[in-house]
């Protein structure tokens, strides 16, 4: 088997695996030491999809594309900023009768929810990369408070959501956290220019 990462052959450790789930885990380890993440697999050739099965017989050659993890961290906060469009999405009320927007508030599907409740979680564990990455500290001094606040909130939300008071759960996303969602798309292009200047700083140091 072969092994190209970035367009470089690289020597591997072990000429053979068990499995190709334990090539990939070591192959992603020790990237890992290089501060690199995996960003896309190809086998054979072929790009990977998830849950693709391979065969370890057939496993020839992987080629990896990498990104390292303040790159990773970039492409996450342009993700929130359009996620965070489209959060919005089911408060659109425009241009509606005033007597029908209570009613459309309580009517907002269920798939809807679920989709609201798992983004807040993954913005929840963004807004915790962006602290641990350090790029921030001494620039935006409440961004801690920021976080903190968010958790709270997001917290409130899921019990009234496990409490089935979906009313209560939508009001929230509309308002305390639709509001704290707000504050973050404002000063998106801050953030990111920020953390790329200060990636930027690191590489020249590395």
């Amino acid at each position: 088997m072969e092994l190209y990462v970035d367009n470089k052959r690289i020597e591997l450790k072990q000429k053979k695996y068990k499995s190709f789930g334990r090539a990939i885990h070591e192959i992603t380890k020790q990237l890992s030491k290089d501060n690199k993440v995996p960003y896309q697999f190809y086998v054979n050739g072929q790009r990977l999809k998830d849950n693709s099965v391979v065969n370890i017989k057939d496993l020839k050659l992987i080629e990896v594309i990498t990104k390292t993890e303040g790159e990773m961290l970039l492409d996450s906060i342009l993700r929130a900023k359009e996620q965070i469009d489209m959060f919005f999405d089911i408060f659109d009320y425009e241009g509606e009768d005033p007597s029908t927007v209570a009613r459309a508030k309580v009517e907002v599907s269920e798939v809807e929810i679920i989709e609201r409740g798992i983004f807040l979680r993954w913005f929840y564990n963004l807004l915790l990369l962006m602290k641990a990455s350090g790029d921030l500290d001494f620039i935006y001094s409440d961004f801690d408070e920021y976080i903190t606040e968010f958790e709270h909130e997001m917290e409130e939300a899921e019990k009234a959501y496990d409490a089935q008071d979906y009313e209560t759960f939508i009001e929230m996303l509309e308002f305390s956290i639709g509001d704290l969602l707000q504050d973050f798309y404002e000063n998106v292009e801050n953030y990111y220019a920020d953390i790329l200047d200060e990636e930027n700083r690191k590489r020249l140091l590395n």
